[in-house]
């Protein structure tokens, strides 16, 4: 009892159907599993960049409102970034050039 291809395939037709429809949701359109899965690793890359500016951004904060009411800061800031120093020192500094 050797049936053919068309047998089956009538015989499976909902199940083939079925197939045909996950097929074309899953792999071909706008909302396919591939570009779903593309888009979750750029919203996760995302959401980390966008907590590392928020950590900045309380960094910097916390550095302004010490600015505004603490001299020894202003001095501390004029000092570390700035290379600003007093009358009666000296500055050296000493730059790392790997590459």
């Amino acid at each position: 009892m050797k049936h053919s291809i068309k047998y089956w395939i009538f015989k499976l037709k909902y199940l083939v159907a079925l197939a045909i429809f996950i097929g074309a949701v899953g792999f071909v359109g706008e909302n396919c599993v591939v570009k779903r899965i593309g888009q979750q690793q750029e919203i996760a890359k995302l959401k980390s960049e966008i907590d590392e500016y928020n950590r900045k951004f309380d960094k910097d904060k916390q550095t302004l409102n010490a600015l505004k009411h603490d001299q020894d800061a202003i001095r501390e800031v004029a000092r570390q970034r700035y290379y600003m120093k007093t009358d009666d020192e000296d500055i050296f500094i000493i730059e790392d050039n790997e590459e």
